[in-house]
């Protein structure tokens, strides 16, 4: 029975080791993300803290505005899943504690009743009599052991519920730092909701502003759609001369390395601005102000405060520099069959047919308040997605 006991508590034990350890982890990833999230908030709002005195009728504020809310909500859920993962663990050390109450409970009992039955044998004279009436020497010192286990067995009884209870002291000391650690939380998620309030109202108000400027608006747009165009004649006018009307540019076998290089990089490819956001992500989307527009973005747009430094993303050979009207220059890096392209750098540091390494300083990010780096990545004529190539961060 008592054997039974023990295993019962040996497995409950490992299962609640299991499921604490479980949640250290998960609580460990949730706040490396939540301070993520904190520091691009950070680096957003210093983002529009350089557009508040501008008066241009781009869309930056408005996107800025946009990162934040998009950063503000995922922090919220993030929070909420930490409130989540707290509360099973709340749980978890609530079971815990009831499963110590128990134990102690049950030592206990079992411990008084040894007491009780050593009261009524306490006669030492009774115990000789016990011993001495054995029908051999083998059967008296087996008897003679029984009362020195016995006597062993309540020393460890008595120091096993000293132990729970101590077990016990400790689970409801952490069991309160989790319920003030939650409330924590609860309050902080309310703060970030205030905050979401207002930076829609926000948002709101720029939109407002923007629409006033409609005219404007979509003469920026086509603006746009040019410097869109410009950059994929540049592009296949480069692979066309490269390639000589071949699907493929034929490499030699060190530009082979390098291409293979590159691909197996995916996901792990440096960051061209070492601290900056994305404002405006790859693909389609809906414009922001003007209803039934859309916007064709074929790289990424960052964002940067700080530090204004361009560097390649991975090694390869500069193949060509050319100017972007509204956009300052462009340059291309080869990188086997793949090419990234960086757009409105200024103080260009590199020249046509360089070679560069990962992290080589080719330029600078124009430096205003409504300055972002584009940023793209083809194989060959066919663009990709630069968030599926570069690190995440």
């Amino acid at each position: 029975m008592r054997k039974s006991f023990i295993n019962s508590s040996l497995f409950v034990f490992i299962f609640f080791v299991f499921i604490t350890c479980g949640y250290s982890q998960t609580k460990e990833d949730l706040q490396k993300q939540k301070q993520k999230t904190e520091k691009n908030i950070k680096l957003i709002n210093e983002l529009l803290k350089k557009t508040a005195k501008t008066k241009s009728t781009g869309l930056n504020k408005l996107l800025i505005i946009n990162k934040r809310i998009s950063l503000r909500e995922k922090l919220i859920r993030g929070i909420s899943q930490e409130i989540n993962a707290l509360d099973k663990d709340i749980d978890a050390k609530s079971k815990k504690v009831v499963r110590y109450q128990k134990e102690i409970k049950d030592l206990k009992d079992e411990y008084a009743k040894m007491i009780y039955y050593a009261y009524k044998n306490k006669n030492n004279y009774d115990r000789l009599i016990f011993i001495l009436s054995a029908e051999d020497f083998n059967q008296a010192y087996r008897r003679m052991k029984y009362f020195q286990q016995y006597s062993n067995y309540r020393k460890k009884q008595a120091k096993q519920i000293v132990i729970a209870q101590k077990n016990l002291e400790y689970e409801i000391e952490q069991l309160k730092y989790s319920r003030e650690e939650k409330l924590l939380l609860l309050a902080k998620k309310e703060r970030e909701n205030n905050q979401l309030i207002a930076e829609k109202s926000q948002k709101r108000t720029e939109i407002k502003r923007l629409k006033r400027k409609e005219r404007e608006l979509r003469l920026k747009i086509r603006k746009e759609e040019k410097i869109r165009r410009r950059i994929k004649n540049a592009i296949a006018d480069l692979i066309r001369k490269e390639t000589k009307g071949k699907a493929y540019k034929t490499l030699s076998a060190s530009e082979e390395l390098i291409s293979q290089g590159f691909k197996k990089a995916k996901g792990k490819l440096s960051w061209p601005i070492k601290r900056g956001v994305v404002l405006q992500e790859f693909g389609e989307h809906a414009h922001p102000v003007i209803k039934g527009v859309k916007i064709k973005n074929d790289g990424i747009d960052i964002g940067v405060t700080t530090d204004y430094q361009v560097r390649s993303v991975y090694e390869g050979v500069v193949k060509k520099i050319f100017a972007t009207p509204g956009r300052n220059m462009a340059i291309i890096i080869r990188h086997g069959h793949f090419l990234s392209l960086y757009s409105n750098i200024v103080n260009v540091q590199v020249k046509t047919g360089d070679v560069v390494k990962a992290g080589t300083y080719i330029g600078d990010l124009f430096g205003n308040s409504n300055s972002l780096l584009q940023f793209r990545i083809y194989e060959e004529t066919k663009v990709m997605n630069p968030r599926a190539w570069l690190k995440k961060k």
